[in-house]
Order: C-alpha cells, then structure tokens, then sequence
C-alpha cells in the first residue's frame, strides 16, 4: 500500500464535478480519480521536459554545423556506396 497524507487543497468546482461524475461511471474513489489526474498530468510535464530537453540538444548541433562547409553530394554518393 502507498503512503499517503491528509492535505487541504482547492479545486476549481467544475473540476471537481467532472471527477465525481468520472468516480461514479467508473465505480472508483473520488480520491482515486483525482490521485491518477495527478499522475497523468505530472507525466505529460515530464514528457514536455524530455522533449524540450531534445529540442535544445537539436538546436545545439544545428548551431555547431551552421559554419561547416558540408558537401551534400559528396555525403549522399557516399551513403550510396555504404549501402551496396
């Protein structure tokens, strides 16, 4: 079992409705909804973390590749040949 503590928070109202609502079509605590709300959406900020963390390591090659003389043809008939 998972360690939990009594806490005060506000919720907006209408929030609170809807988890109700999902609570009972789920037959599940409305803590329970309101617990995996939580999770769900601390994941998606993670996720958006990650991701903004990889457009930064993008950006950061883009930058180191900006004054480089790069010869398409020359890579392209080169990954040709790797190929056959």
């Amino acid at each position: 079992m998972q360690t939990t503590i009594r806490t005060t928070v506000r919720i907006r109202k209408d929030l609170f409705d809807q988890s109700r609502l999902i609570a009972l079509k789920r037959d599940l605590s409305l803590q329970e909804v309101i617990n995996q709300s939580l999770a769900l959406g601390l994941g998606h900020i993670s996720d958006l973390n990650a991701h903004q963390q990889a457009l930064k390591e993008i950006d950061k090659f883009r930058e180191s590749l900006r004054h480089k003389k790069i010869n398409v043809q020359k890579i392209l008939k080169q990954s040709k040949f790797d190929l056959k």
